[in-house]
């Protein structure tokens, strides 16, 4: 509460700390019993006004401006006031331009909503008490999340956007619940003490991780793990202290003493600002949910160390909060993001990088493939579950990385010497820093290859052949079995993809229409299958 006073809007935002934690803990307390927010009334039939209604305005914003573009009816709707984040955003050059490319903006545009782009990015973790062989060197990544957005004018700009194409932005409304109808949704939602309906073709659900429609639809367990991430946006950091020209991307300054490995974001932003995280990968437990407070308590404890400055000194400009959610996927279908007329997309449906590029990178990469089937469904009014399931942001790669952040959390209940997960994480990221850049980069891009995968994993079992036990004792034989079957989807994705790739995608974009009309499920599943080919690897 000291810290909090500090920022402009400090209640404020102290308040939705607390919305989360309870919204959270309401979910892993009781994960069996999940609220019933959608319902199914197929008797009756509603005047669809629009064809698409976003619940969510973040990330939801970026993807209703596209559709908007190709000319759906999109209402979106947002809890707070609409742009306001608590989260930043970085991203590469070579990320964004899948947006340019697009036609969703400019070049000029994504100039304009750049606050800082740095030269370099550190990954390094602490190895005070690791034994000589397993320290390593400072990985560089200067292209990895080296670009830090106005995530403000960034939804401003998709705001403008939105309303340019006639959609309409619904901001300081609370969603309540949802009916389906056999043809299309009704949303109901509270603006104050103003209560409305509005009726659409369908709805994209991109409330986060504490949407209550991916709680129901998952029956009350959506994710596998948890990363609760505090922070803040600060100015005053002296330069003795802090180079505005280098980031820290993944880092750490201490060991598992208090049961759970800390790691630090650091991330120069414009005008002198600095953006700060810290966050750990927890495992989703009832007696041990995680919270937000209690990490908060100890990013303004232990900031001192991390940084070597007064916090007292400093101008504390926002703070930055939330439940990155990720999920153990075994396939494109094991993790339910829909529903009757309903998809979840970023973070609401969890199938994002366990390491750095998160919802909001998982989406700027997968956006083609996610406005361009859902616009063919559209098309179609193929909006039943079976087909919608088919429209999401998995990938291969992906998947099989989930290993390693079980590798970075500590199981409830279980003791570990202090320095296992510091001894782990330089392992991996040590045989990084020895191999070629662009091959560090693709992997914390995840954009890994079946062969560079494979070399890696070699190469870091032979520098420590404990790995494999170490990783054996903190997943367990089930998820060291479910890994081994999502390797093995791995595998055939990427002999598919070397088999496939170079031909099949053109070959179902361009199918006769009879034949498309004749087999209109086969033609679906081969499109959203040449789709995630290409994005596998």
């Amino acid at each position: 509460m000291e810290y909090f006073q500090r920022f402009p809007q400090g209640e404020f935002d102290l308040e939705r700390v607390y919305w989360w934690e309870q919204k959270w803990r309401a979910s892993c307390l009781q994960p069996t019993q999940p609220p019933t927010v959608v319902t199914t009334v197929p008797d009756r039939s509603v005047t669809p006004a629009y064809d698409i209604i976003y619940l969510g305005g973040a990330l939801g914003a970026i993807h209703a401006a596209m559709m908007a573009k190709l000319g759906y009816r999109v209402c979106l709707i947002e809890r707070l006031p609409f742009a306001k984040m608590n989260r930043e955003w970085n991203i590469s050059r070579q990320e964004f331009q899948s947006l340019i490319d697009l036609g969703l903006f400019t070049a000029a545009e994504f100039e304009s909503i750049i606050a800082k782009e740095y030269q370099d990015g550190f990954h390094k973790f602490f190895d005070g008490n690791n034994p000589d062989h397993l320290r390593a060197a400072v990985l560089h990544t200067p292209t990895v999340l080296n670009v830090a957005l106005d995530s403000q004018q960034l939804l401003k700009l998709c705001g403008e956007k939105l309303q340019h194409y006639g959609a309409v932005i619904l901001d300081r409304t609370e969603f309540a619940r949802l009916e389906v109808a056999a043809n299309g949704v009704v949303v109901y939602a509270h603006r104050g003490a103003e209560n409305f309906a509005l009726e659409g073709r369908m709805i994209v659900d991109a409330m986060g991780s504490a949407s209550p429609i991916a709680l129901q639809i998952n029956n009350g367990r959506p994710f596998d793990s948890v990363c609760p991430t505090v922070g803040a946006v600060v100015k005053g950091i002296d330069l003795p202290v802090w180079d505005s020209n280098y980031g820290d991307v993944l880092a750490s300054h201490g060991d598992i003493s208090r049961g759970r490995q800390l790691i630090w974001e650091l991330f120069p932003g414009k005008d002198g600002e600095v953006t700060i995280y810290l966050f750990h990968y927890h495992q989703i437990h009832p007696q041990n949910p995680g919270s937000l407070l209690e990490m908060y308590e100890d990013f303004f404890t232990i900031l001192p160390e991390y940084r070597r400055c007064d916090p007292d000194r400093l101008t504390w400009l926002k703070p930055t909060f939330g439940y990155i959610p990720g999920y153990f996927s075994l396939s494109s279908q094991s993790r339910l993001v829909s529903f009757d007329r309903v998809l979840a997309i970023g973070d609401a449906a969890a199938l994002q990088s366990p390491l750095v590029f998160t919802g909001f990178g998982s989406l700027v990469r997968n956006l083609p493939r996610l406005t361009a089937l859902l616009d063919r469904a559209l098309q179609y009014n193929w909006l039943k579950p079976e087909m919608l399931q088919q429209i999401n942001a998995f990938q291969s790669n992906v998947a099989v990385t989930w290993l390693f952040s079980k590798g970075m959390m500590v199981p409830t209940g279980v003791t570990l010497p202090p320095e296992r997960i510091n001894a782990i994480l330089n392992t991996f990221f040590g045989v990084l820093a020895e191999t070629e850049n662009q091959v560090a980069e693709k992997f914390i891009k995840d954009r890994v290859n079946w062969l560079t995968f494979n070399r890696l994993a070699l190469i870091a079992a032979i520098k420590n052949p404990q790995l494999i036990a170490w990783i054996w004792q903190m997943a367990g034989s089930r998820d060291i079995f479910r890994w081994l079957v999502s390797y093995a989807q791995f595998t055939f994705s990427a002999i598919c993809n070397f088999l496939l790739a170079g031909w099949l995608p053109h070959l179902v974009e361009n199918l006769p229409h009879g034949i498309r009309q004749k087999f209109p499920r086969s033609w679906w599943r081969l499109l959203c299958w040449s789709y995630e080919l290409k994005n596998s690897q």
